[in-house]
């Protein structure tokens, strides 16, 4: 018997494989809830463009990335050689949007058999090796209808509005016991509707308004704001580098980008630069001016392109999105 094990990242891998389970352990490595999701035909059309994507964003080669991308996709189209197939995965957004692609996927191939899902309530890469195997008591198994249900929440997302991921939230509970909630918190990372920020920038300029803090700290207090921690340091620190090289600034102390592919001396600087609100930052934080309103944006949700300065909004006190156009044509909840 052969197995496929799937799951979120590197170090989640090394804990299953030092746990003595056996089988090719593919390691999903995608930060989904950055950047573009959009309609595509097969892993490898999709991988294109997040391959664009992160080498962008993160100054990775894009030969890199999209060898990365072309390799995983690989060895899953190569499912049927595996007669069974296990998807370990957590329960924050980072790992849910992961869970749709690869179910979406399953079900263009019409694959149920040997399929089960293990869904862990904590974080895979902090387990043991003798404590991270007390998840899988809790497997299901994939059904052809939990594989119909993720791949229309999966096409959701790809439009190029959220209103049919607000359909979904609107809808009664599935089988998918992490997956509403996850999407609710992604909702949050659409533009409010008072000050423009989304719900990462807004704590980023919370944690920095209050004085004295370096881009460690400000990623530490990300993690303790959550109730799930979802976002990557890299990914943090982008959004700071965001707000700091707007037309108008919101927050100032860093004297470059993150250095992704730096060398220790140079994230070193970077991380230990210490970080204080510009006067914008400071109006915006207190709802007196816009940010996206000032700057514009140039950004995706998912299969959203938020763009120019009438975008999508997020209405957090009555929880609900608001269109472009402000004509309110469906509630989150």
């Amino acid at each position: 018997m052969s197995e496929l094990i799937i799951t979120n990242g590197d170090a989640a891998a090394n804990i299953l494989s030092a746990a003595g389970i056996g089988g090719r352990i593919v390691p999903w490595r995608d930060v989904l809830h950055e950047g573009p999701l959009v309609p595509s035909d097969g892993l490898n059309a999709l991988s294109e463009t997040r391959a664009t994507y992160l080498s962008v964003r993160f100054d990775i080669p894009f030969a890199e990335a999209r060898a990365d991308f072309l390799a995983r996709d690989a060895i899953v189209m190569g499912h049927g050689l595996f007669t069974e197939l296990s998807i370990w995965l957590e329960h924050d957004l980072y790992d849910q949007l992961q869970l749709l692609q690869i179910l979406h996927f399953l079900n263009s191939e019409s694959r149920t058999m040997g399929v089960r899902l293990i869904q862990a309530d904590d974080f895979l890469a902090t387990q043991q090796p003798q404590t991270v195997l007390r998840f899988a008591a809790k497997s299901i198994d994939i059904t052809p209808a939990m594989l119909s249900s993720a791949a229309n929440v999966w096409r959701a997302l790809t439009k190029p509005t959220p209103m049919a991921v607000v359909e979904y939230l609107n809808t009664p509970a599935d089988e998918f016991r992490f997956l509403k909630s996850a999407l609710g918190r992604f909702i949050e990372e659409l533009p409010s509707t008072i000050g423009g920020l989304a719900r990462t920038e807004r704590e980023i300029a919370i944690a920095v308004a209050a004085g004295g803090l370096r881009p460690s700290d400000v990623f530490a207090h990300l993690l303790v704001a959550e109730d799930a921690p979802f976002l990557g340091d890299w990914s943090a620190y982008r959004i700071i580098d965001d707000l700091v090289g707007a037309g108008e600034p919101m927050i100032m102390g860093t004297k470059t980008r993150f250095p992704c592919q730096g060398s220790k001396d140079e994230v070193d600087d970077y991380l230990t630069s210490p970080l204080s609100l510009t006067r914008f930052g400071k109006a915006v934080l207190a709802g007196d001016e816009d940010v996206v309103n000032v700057n514009g944006i140039d950004r995706w949700w998912a299969g959203t392109h938020l763009e120019g300065r009438d975008c999508w909004r997020w209405d957090g006190q009555r929880r609900r999105i608001i269109p472009p156009d402000g004509v309110i044509k469906g509630n989150s909840q």
